[in-house]
């Protein structure tokens, strides 16, 4: 009897100590934080806080507009799970005027892009975020970034800013089969191409590219 007894209290003890745990785990995502949890977070983390920018843009006739904030936000995700850091929300306000002309492209005037990415930073480093990784993953953003690197110079230093490129294209632009086969892995699902292939993900984690058959 006492060692039933002895085995139940230490099985209560594993199940409450596996919800506890489960209870700790903090998410990533800033916008899914409370404020006490958020506090939390940024200890967690040391302050490291990731600003994955996007943009959104036409990517073929095939793709979601808003592909490069998705791939770039993935990534993000992804390397949160190897270490942890705060992810801050959507952020797609880069430059992207050469395709202003194109169904469903936000373009934003410079000033608007600059003033928006200071006051950014700035809020993200008053919420004790003292290290900011921006995370590109829109090749027009490769110009800006630089810029708003250089003006730090002439004002307050908010926090440490850096920033570097996903690059989620092989060997093409935005039309290519290996960027709808990113989308595929990030949505879970098949994207059909326009030469009448379909790619997917399949649950080892491959990319696939197959000829359609319908």
């Amino acid at each position: 009897m006492l060692s039933k007894l002895v085995t139940l209290v230490s099985l209560c003890v594993v199940v409450v100590a596996g919800m506890d745990a489960r209870a700790q785990k903090l998410s990533p995502k800033w916008e899914e934080l409370t404020g006490p949890d958020f506090v939390r977070a940024i200890r967690q983390s040391e302050g490291v806080c990731l600003l994955p920018f996007g943009i959104i843009e036409k990517h073929g006739a095939h793709l979601p507009l808003g592909t490069d904030l998705l791939d770039v936000r993935f990534a993000a995700m992804n390397a949160t799970e190897k270490e942890y850091a705060v992810v801050f929300p959507e952020y797609y306000f880069g430059q992207i005027f050469e395709a202003q002309q194109q169904p469903g492209t936000l373009a934003y005037s410079l000033q608007t892009q600059l003033t928006l990415l200071q006051e950014t930073v700035k809020e993200v480093a008053r919420n004790r975020c003292k290290k900011v990784v921006i995370v590109n993953g829109h090749g027009g953003n490769e110009s800006l970034l630089p810029l708003f690197a250089q003006a730090q110079l002439g004002g307050i230093t908010w926090c440490i800013c850096l920033g570097f490129r996903v690059e989620t294209v092989w060997g093409g632009r935005h039309k290519r089969q290996r960027r709808t086969c990113m989308g595929a892995r990030r949505r879970r699902r098949r994207c059909w191409l326009r030469d009448r292939t379909w790619c997917t993900w399949n649950a080892r984690g491959a990319n696939r590219v197959l000829t359609r058959t319908d």
